[in-house]
């Protein structure tokens, strides 16, 4: 009798769960509509945190990244103390520290690495983090596809580029987990909170 009843349950609680999506036909397809889709999303911000390493070095951080249509907003938590935030748009990037410093520069990794010793690659991965290869940058033909025409992988200057994960947000699949590496550099984000604003 027990048995039935646990069967009856699982079977209703198989029945109730949401159909696996199908894949596409054409992944390819789908993947040049996804990168249209994907290249107008300039309003968003996300909470997660980061591992980075570097040889024997290693990091945790939390991030808050705001991305605005002019700019973006990077605060990064961690062995910084009350931590430090990128404030970044076309014409430079400047670093607030937790004295209450500023630093600018025009490229934001160069600046991190010069007042943290962290290394990251906030420009390309303000599009990876979308899904999408750095459109100022030459990929190469190695970028790979999963059955969803999302993806899978990414060759970008010398950085490799793995999405683990997807997640729904609003009308968009966007990225929950990415590997990134590059020689003696691996960054691993995994997004907590996404919030898209349309």
């Amino acid at each position: 009798m027990r048995y039935l009843a646990l069967l009856s349950f699982i079977l209703l609680i198989a029945g109730c769960a949401a159909p696996m999506p199908v894949p596409p036909a054409d992944p390819e397809t789908t993947w040049q509509s996804r990168q249209q889709d994907l290249a107008t999303v300039n309003d968003w911000r996300l909470n997660g945190r980061l591992a980075i390493t570097r040889g024997s070095e290693a990091w945790h951080l939390k991030v808050n990244w705001r991305q605005k249509p002019e700019g973006y907003e990077i605060f990064l938590s961690g062995p910084f103390g009350s931590g430090v935030k990128l404030v970044g748009n076309p014409q430079g990037v400047v670093l607030h520290d937790s004295e209450q410093h500023a630093y600018s520069a025009e490229e934001p990794e160069l600046l991190l690495y010069t007042h943290t010793g962290v290394f990251m690659p906030v420009t390309g991965l303000r599009y990876w983090i979308l899904g999408l290869p750095d459109p100022d940058k030459n990929h190469t033909n190695q970028t790979r596809l999963d059955a969803y025409g999302r993806l899978a992988e990414l060759q970008q200057r010398d950085w490799t580029v793995r999405f683990r994960d997807y997640v729904a947000v609003e009308q968009y699949q966007l990225p929950e987990r990415l590997f990134i590496r590059s020689e003696d550099i691996e960054v691993r984000l995994v997004v907590d909170d996404w919030q898209v604003f349309l």
